[in-house]
């Protein structure tokens, strides 16, 4: 505190947010954006059911007697919070759901850079177009990225919501891995990123999930969903490499959570291959946002990344056989390379090609 180090880690762009704790209180303090004036603090208490704010300051005035000094000023109880602390209550819900945020089942720690927004990495396809669908899509509820390993889609994403986070939109992100199969550690991961949209927000539903007796996952969102209602501004989630995750009830609480999502906040799911999420009911509904590959893109991406060199009719013609699916444009420019005859291999590019049918016979590559 107090220190060089200290300021740093309060610039660097992945510190978004932390929890302080004292004798004289506690609170979260979290990174917002102005246009003109930059970043600052701010910090946030959830008292007797009422979110409280009260701005913290630039990074040089973040000194352990500002943070102090906020403190006292959100307990709601002066002089009675400095002189000791707040009681320990284990079963409460609003005293102790701050101290459990960085904790996973039976206490194990959460891993808080899975909860921040990758770096942006230079991008081998400039993508315009699917950046412009992606704004697009904030008017709907849901929006699904499904692509193949190594074709950019993290890039994608954390390039887009880097540029809302600086117009001021609360983002929140979750890179998710094989562990996250466990359904309370996966839904502590979720919510403690929903505290990072709104601070206090997810007070209760940590609290449940830590309870002994647990009630069933659709009961803890429905209190979640609830208070997501009051969300006081347009909110965006992301969840990266959703095919990792293959647990069925995990899944079907997701669907629970899609279907009565507030409409201040979007759902972003990246993947490598479609998750079983009603997507054709979300279609139906208006409700999705589907982004594949455009013919330009495709055209990036055949002659410059995979090093063919196409025309624009073989390209169009190519695209058009496999509607901008990603893979199947893997597959045809692994299967065309040395190939001397591409206009009579794209003519008879199907779904029967070999490539395609080992592609989509095979368990593995679906979760590749």
């Amino acid at each position: 505190m107090d220190s060089a180090s200290w300021a740093a880690w309060l610039t660097d762009p992945a510190t978004r947010s932390f929890s302080f704790q004292s004798p004289r209180g506690r609170y979260t303090a979290r990174k917002e954006y102005r246009s003109r004036g930059g970043q600052y603090w701010v910090a946030y208490r959830k008292l007797s059911g009422k979110l409280h704010k009260t701005y913290l300051g630039k990074v040089e005035n973040i000194t352990l007697e500002r943070l102090e000094d906020v403190a006292v000023a959100l307990t709601g109880h002066g002089a009675e919070a400095t002189a000791r602390p707040p009681p320990v209550d284990p079963t409460a819900v609003d005293g102790q759901a701050k101290e459990r945020s960085h904790q996973g089942p039976h206490g194990d720690p959460l891993l808080l850079t899975k909860l921040s927004i990758p770096f942006v990495r230079l991008s081998l396809i400039a993508r315009p177009g699917l950046s412009k669908r992606l704004e697009e899509g904030l008017e709907r509820k849901f929006t699904l990225l499904s692509a193949p390993a190594g074709f950019g889609k993290t890039t994608l994403l954390s390039a887009w919501v880097g540029e809302l986070s600086d117009d001021g939109r609360p983002i929140a992100w979750l890179s998710l891995d094989p562990g996250d199969n466990d359904p309370t550690r996966f839904w502590r991961y979720f919510v403690t990123a929903i505290e990072r949209l709104q601070p206090g927000f997810g007070d209760t539903a940590l609290a449940l999930l830590d309870s002994p007796e647990a009630p069933p996952i659709e009961v803890i969102l429905t209190t979640l969903l609830n208070t997501l209602a009051d969300l006081p501004a347009d909110t965006v989630l992301v969840l990266d490499d959703y095919h990792l995750i293959k647990t069925r009830v995990i899944h079907e609480a997701l669907t629970f959570f899609i279907d009565h999502l507030s409409p201040r906040m979007h759902l972003i799911v990246s993947t490598r291959a479609d998750p079983p999420l009603p997507l054709p009911s979300l279609r139906a509904r208006g409700e999705s946002n589907e982004l594949r590959f455009s013919q330009e893109e495709a055209a990036t991406f055949l002659n410059e990344v995979m090093g063919l060199e196409l025309t624009a009719e073989e390209i169009a013609e190519l695209e058009g056989r496999t509607e901008g699916w990603i893979a199947g444009l893997q597959m045809a420019a692994l299967a065309m390379r040395g190939n001397a005859d591409v206009a009579g291999f794209i003519a008879a590019f199907t779904g029967s090609n070999r490539h395609v049918v080992d592609y989509c016979s095979d368990p593995a590559s679906l979760s590749a």
